[in-house]
């Protein structure tokens, strides 16, 4: 099973916390792949970089797991309905950011069908965990996992971050050595 690893907006594979985990997955036997997205304008990305993915996994063979980081996850959240991806990790995922709504976004984790895991700071304006609770009310395979005192990039609790998901694949899809 390969874990793809998506960074934020206009990231790069290179994103600190996506380099952290992978490393830490490979040093327990996991195929870790981090993809770089072309750069895009905000207003026409989402559906722009849903295509890009799809043509990306599109050579990959075999089951997949998704990670996501901050918009990362609202792409893979959307690629996750192919039936090759086993699981699904949002990291700092955006759901609300101050003053706008997301209902897509809402209406995707409803929807969601494999087990996903949102790891998600107590503090993150980006995304407050009251507003994951209709959608962890009414769908089995949507679990949020709270990091206390961490803001939307995760800062010094990144490694209370990493364990959850490396502690997590290897509870749900038994990722090699992940616990």
């Amino acid at each position: 099973m390969k874990v793809v690893l998506l960074p934020g907006f206009n990231g790069a594979a290179e994103q600190p916390i996506l380099v952290r985990l992978s490393a830490r997955l490979e040093a327990r036997g996991a195929s870790c792949l981090r993809l770089a997205p072309p750069r895009l304008k905000l207003d026409a990305a989402l559906s722009l970089y849903v295509a890009w993915l799809q043509e990306a996994l599109r050579p990959l063979t075999g089951p997949l797991v998704l990670v996501g980081r901050s918009f990362g996850g609202r792409v893979a959240l959307r690629v996750a309905e192919s039936p090759r991806v086993r699981a699904l990790v949002l990291l700092g995922f955006p759901l609300r950011p101050p003053g706008r709504s997301r209902p897509l976004d809402e209406q995707a984790l409803l929807a969601v069908r494999c087990p996903t895991l949102v790891v998600q700071g107590t503090r993150d304006p980006l995304g407050p965990l009251e507003a994951f609770a209709p959608a962890l009310a009414a769908n089995p395979l949507l679990e949020v996992q709270r990091v206390e005192g961490a803001a939307h990039a995760f800062g010094r609790q990144e490694a209370a971050a990493l364990d959850a998901v490396a502690g997590w694949l290897g509870d749900t899809v038994g990722l090699p050595g992940a616990r």
